[in-house]
């Protein structure tokens, strides 16, 4: 989990700086934006496929163990709760970021605006800082889970 929060800092950072490089046009160790914004697209898509993944092995887990141990099923309906909650915004986000990404490239051959690049880019990453609120409340709800399942299973 805590890499999950090194993750989630480094893409918020990487983002940022790609999204200063577009509008003060400065380079990174020679990498233009356009290269920057592939290097950070890139890290921030496996970050939140690696949050998506723990969040999906935990709730199995949580499956596994109710049924293994015959316990009440409520549990892995908060489970399912806040997966319903979480998941279409970490979807939407990618999808936001992705689509920034692939503009990005319509702003250099002239056929997107760049205020449209912009305005979806500062749209991005505010929900993205949303979504890292979220998943932090996710994280600690899955623990407070983990740890009432724990608690189930010594008393049996």
């Amino acid at each position: 989990m805590l890499l999950s929060y090194f993750l989630m800092v480094i893409s918020f950072i990487l983002l940022s700086i790609n999204g200063a490089q577009g509008y003060f046009h400065f380079k990174i160790h020679n990498a233009t934006h356009i290269q920057f914004a592939f290097i950070s697209t890139i890290f921030y898509m496996f970050a939140e496929s690696w949050i998506m993944f723990y969040f999906i092995g935990a709730g199995k887990t949580i499956k596994e163990t109710i049924i293994n141990y015959k316990l009440d099923k409520k549990l892995y309906e908060d489970v399912i709760a806040s997966k319903r909650k979480l998941f279409p915004h970490i979807t939407m986000n990618v999808l936001l970021v992705g689509t920034v990404f692939v503009i990005g490239g319509g702003v250099h051959t002239k056929s997107i605006s760049a205020l449209t690049h912009g305005m979806l880019f500062f749209i991005s990453l505010f929900h993205f800082g949303y979504l890292i609120y979220l998943q932090h409340y996710y994280f600690k709800d899955t623990a407070r889970i983990l740890i009432e399942l724990g608690d189930l299973i010594k008393e049996d």
